[in-house]
């Protein structure tokens, strides 16, 4: 992401939904003046304490505090799918965008590209109660379609949009952990499971593990799951 706003010392940027802060420690690493913002508290402590030079504060991605024209660059890592008002959180990137601002964002590609979420996917459909109450958001993989992404990012006034799949590679021990990765990692998937009987929470759990083993070989664990990497302008 920070290859893709052309991140330069001495530019300000903003790291959106930054969860634990690597993107904002990453630029601050690099000279830029970096902010961090993410609507848990949870997320903003465990980003003070693993960064603490840097400024962190909770915040609304659909409602942001910054004045217009406050960052060079935004970076949103995996926070738009959660999104219940997408297209206001673009909008707002945008207002705080300086003309000819950067903005990227990631997203996960969809299951038949990323074999380590098909897991969750293909357990959670055979298992669980989908008529369980989530929050409001858009679709797991709404954005994973680039043309719904793209579209999406030219509806808000960018300009010079692309896109890339990025060819991630889940390495664990064992198959074991890839569970911890959706439990302690995932955000909507696991509100789901955890609205599900213990019973039925126990089979998601097991059938994970049990279809990740197919991909254990002698020096570990190895699960592709791409994710797909936006980038756009604002207009200068």
């Amino acid at each position: 992401m920070l290859q893709a706003v052309a991140a330069a010392p001495g530019m300000r940027l903003l790291d959106l939904c930054c969860g634990p802060g690597y993107g904002a420690g990453e630029a601050a690493a690099r000279g830029l003046d970096a902010i961090g913002i993410d609507i848990a508290p949870g997320m903003v402590a465990e980003a003070r304490r693993g960064f603490p030079g840097i400024p962190f504060q909770e915040g609304d991605a659909e409602a942001l505090t910054f004045a217009d024209q406050s960052f060079h660059a935004v970076i949103c890592p995996f926070g738009l799918p959660h999104l219940p008002e997408l297209d206001r959180a673009i909008e707002e990137v945008f207002r705080v965008l300086k003309p000819g601002g950067r903005f990227a964002a990631t997203a996960w590609a969809p299951p038949d590209r990323s074999q380590l979420l098909d897991l969750a996917v293909k357990a959670i459909t055979a298992h669980a109660d989908m008529s369980v109450n989530l929050p409001p958001g858009p679709s797991l993989f709404m954005l994973s379609d680039p043309s719904v992404a793209v579209g999406k990012l030219k509806q808000a006034g960018f300009v010079d949009t692309s896109w890339q799949e990025l060819p991630i590679i889940y390495s664990s021990p064992d198959a074991g952990s890839v569970w911890d990765w959706f439990d302690k990692g995932t955000v909507r998937s696991m509100m789901l499971v955890r609205l599900q009987t213990l019973e039925i929470q126990a089979r998601i759990r097991e059938t994970i593990i049990e279809n990740a083993r197919r991909y254990e070989t002698g020096a570990g664990l190895r699960i592709p799951n791409p994710a797909i990497l936006y980038a756009a302008s604002k207009p200068n």
